[in-house]
């Protein structure tokens, strides 16, 4: 069997490679951003000698180090299985990169020795706590490095740089076109989720646990959680707009297919998620502030009207350009394109829809942290409010799911033809021109 033509039965092997990568990333995010998030509280527990902050930190930390294990082995299994079904595609990449997966794998491993060193010495650094501290944030440090490194490969694989001579192929490859904002969008995004998801777990701790105690532990750890998850959701705004700007003056017809042509729907499907976090946690907020220890009433009422604003905007950014939904699964009305929705064109609507959002967000998330100030009633809220959480952390998934998945398929050019390498190397692994794309552009080189 000629090298690049072995598949998988049934499934093929694109969904076999998209699995393991979507999987490894859910995992690998989460970690990077938990490690980072567990050195803060530490940090925060040591300067105000808080016990929910140490409390929390040794907890996340904990659940870091039985994770790392599940995120490596999916790591080395995608790998593997891309050595194994992309052999043409993975030679070109590490002709690029070699020096770059070099750099990735020691950070993994320092990543690895650091984290459960930080685990293992919290008892033994408990009278050197900014030592221990320190311990945290390298492991951080580590996993951010490593992050860059891959996003560094995802860029290229999307927005390829044109390389002029061979001592600027490691420089412009690296820094591509679009390296920079899609590592800032992945940087935070990596908190924004597994904030979300600490939510979601404490509000389900929230509703199963009788102790009193406990109860106000994981209602403080709702509220801990939901101030990262929104906080940083609330600037992805901005960074994804750069990020898109990015792609549509390097890719242009990679950003008409995720912005215009057949895979538009997946855009809006990330815009629905959004909305419903952005919902959900400003409804959370407003029910929160009710149990401020000092009473602020009027800032719970300007809370409920940002509620108001969050809704309005929520919907501009929901409503479809045009009639034709989902035309895969026949979801069309009308004429289909034809049909125009004046409120969802991208120019004014989407924008003040994304501005908006952005700027009720930073608003309400300044009333919440002002009433946080004074503190709240620990172990008091809703069930609804807990569910609230839960699903924030539902939907954070679908929405790394979703953003991943409409990342990889703007180089598909709506299928015709599919690239690994967009415009250089093809799903089938033939290169589009010869040398493409390690060897320098010279005059006359043709296609």
């Amino acid at each position: 069997m000629p090298i690049g033509n072995l598949d998988v039965p049934i499934i093929g092997k694109n969904v076999v490679i998209a699995v393991l990568v979507q999987s490894h990333i859910l995992f690998a995010a989460f970690i990077i951003g938990a490690v980072l998030i567990a050195a803060t509280s530490e940090y925060l527990g040591m300067v105000t000698k808080q016990i929910y902050y140490e409390r929390f930190a040794r907890n996340l930390a904990r659940f870091v180090v039985l994770l790392f294990a599940s995120g490596a082995a999916l790591a080395i299994t995608f790998v593997l299985a891309l050595v194994t079904l992309f052999p043409v595609f993975f030679s070109i990449l590490q002709n690029v990169f070699f020096w770059v997966f070099l750099v990735e794998a020691f950070m993994f491993l320092g990543q690895i020795i650091i984290v459960y060193a930080w685990y293992n010495v919290w008892d033994k650094l408990a009278y050197r706590k900014s030592l221990h501290v320190v311990f945290g944030f390298i492991a951080g440090f580590f996993g951010l490095m490593a992050m860059t490194m891959i996003d560094a490969v995802a860029s290229f694989m999307l927005t390829p740089a044109e390389v002029t001579s061979e001592a600027s192929l490691v420089a412009r490859s690296f820094l591509n076109q679009t390296m920079v904002p899609l590592n800032m969008h992945r940087f935070v995004g990596n908190f924004s989720y597994a904030g979300f998801l600490i939510a979601g777990w404490a509000g389900w701790r929230y509703l199963r646990t009788t102790r009193e105690d406990d109860r106000e532990y994981y209602d403080w750890m709702g509220h801990f959680g939901l101030l990262w998850g929104f906080g940083f959701l609330i600037i992805q705004p901005v960074i994804g707009y750069g990020y898109l700007k990015g792609i549509r003056e390097s890719a242009p017809e990679s950003f008409n297919t995720i912005m215009l042509g057949d895979k538009a729907w997946v855009f809006n499907l990330l815009v629905l998620w959004i909305a419903v976090l952005s919902m959900a946690s400003t409804a959370y907020f407003v029910h929160k502030l009710r149990f401020a220890i000092e009473p602020m009433e009027t800032l719970r009422k300007l809370a409920v009207g940002a509620l108001g604003f969050t809704a309005l905007f929520t919907v501009l950014n929901i409503i479809p350009a045009d009639a034709d939904l989902i035309p895969q699964i026949g979801l069309v009305f009308g004429q289909g394109e034809g049909t125009q929705i004046p409120l969802g064109s991208m120019y004014p609507w989407k924008y003040i829809g994304l501005i908006g959002l952005m700027l009720v967000g930073f608003f309400i998330v300044a009333l919440y942290l002002r009433a946080s100030a004074t503190g709240f009633h620990w172990g008091r809220a809703s069930r609804w409010s807990q569910y609230a959480l839960m699903a924030c952390a539902f939907f954070v998934v679908l929405t790394m799911v979703t953003m991943g998945y409409t990342r990889e398929t703007a180089r598909r050019v709506d299928n015709d033809p599919g690239y690994l390498i967009n415009g250089c190397v093809k799903l089938d692994q033939q290169l589009v021109k010869e040398g493409c794309p390690t060897t320098p552009i010279t005059e006359g080189a043709g296609g």
